[in-house]
């Protein structure tokens, strides 16, 4: 097979963009389709594109969690193909591995990995998928630094006095002797609690901070904390594997079993409004596509194995 050269990485960036930002009609799968057997190399320029569709959890966040619709956006996916692939990286193993930038975290998962770790003061930390932390404990303060992901904590009573924080992008959550979880979002960061108090403190504007008691959510940014959510313990059911949903929206629904599976997942706009129920096993999300599918009216479509759209029908 032809070695793909630049030409042919450009073109797949830019069918997997067009893709990206909606899920392909007929016409543009056949297009897709006749550039793929024009020539051997733009095959092998997929095929390198597909191993980044498996591994999308190794991009940045601003590649993998977008709709990548922009000339800059092409050229990200462009680059990753490229640096990646023209350097092996995609053949060692990167499924393994939740973001480049968190290859040396403390602890971390895979897409769709969850895992439990207990601290040196009893802290019990429950990591969601694609999630990397870093732990700094001292004299001064136990201090977790969320580098992606969620976390659900459980507060150590071994620590004494010192100051539980846990650090994202956006600033700071004080635990106050509390169960909670933080999760970072693509520019915010949102906090629920379940047991307890914590306060949130944006890292540009710390006097805007917010105490949130059980039952109480937030997100927040670098300036501000917004409105209170009310907080049920079904969010957290995915430390079991399970998502718990009731009356949500499709759209919802399909983005949440997104972060769980490799690859790229698609919900067209007829289809995003339709209301779900029920509990959902986060390991089998291909059955969870296909009992979906036998009680709402869409249609899956598997485009490859990591690339699916849902869309409705009649």
């Amino acid at each position: 097979m032809s070695a793909p050269d630049r030409k042919a990485f450009e073109a797949a960036a830019s069918w997997y963009v067009q893709f990206q930002a909606q899920p392909p009609t007929p016409s543009e799968r056949h297009a897709w389709q006749q550039w793929l057997n024009g020539d051997p190399s733009h095959q092998a320029a997929w095929n390198q594109m597909e191993r980044l569709q498996r591994s999308l959890g190794a991009l940045p966040q601003d590649v993998s969690h977008r709709a990548l619709s922009t000339l800059e956006q092409r050229r990200q996916v462009l680059k990753w193909m490229l640096v990646l692939g023209g350097t092996g990286y995609v053949g060692w193993n990167v499924q393994q591995h939740t973001d480049l930038r968190n290859i040396w975290a403390d602890y971390r998962t895979t897409v769709g990995g969850r895992r439990r770790i207990e601290l040196a003061d009893g802290t019990r930390i429950d990591l969601n998928t694609s999630t990397a932390i870093d732990v700094a404990f001292d004299g001064r303060q136990r201090l977790i630094r969320l580098r992606e992901g969620e976390v659900l904590i459980n507060t150590g009573k071994s620590g004494g006095q010192t100051p539980f924080y846990v650090e994202t992008r956006q600033g700071r959550v004080q635990a106050l002797g509390t169960r909670f979880t933080v999760r970072q979002l693509a520019g915010s960061t949102r906090v629920g609690v379940l047991e307890d108090k914590v306060n949130i403190s944006p890292a540009d504007q710390p006097e805007h901070s917010r105490l949130l008691g059980a039952g109480e959510s937030a997100d927040f940014d670098r300036q501000n904390v917004g409105p209170n959510q009310r907080y049920l313990r079904a969010q957290t059911a995915w430390v079991d594997g399970q998502l718990v949903v009731l009356d949500a929206r499709l759209g919802d629904v399909i983005d949440e079993l997104a972060r769980y599976r490799s690859g790229v997942i698609r919900c067209d706009l007829a289809s995003q409004h339709l209301r779900v129920s029920g509990a959902f096993r986060l390991d089998a999300t291909d059955a969870v596509l296909a009992n979906l599918q036998a009680t709402l009216p869409i249609q899956v479509k598997y485009f490859t194995r990591y690339w699916v759209s849902v869309q409705r029908i009649g």
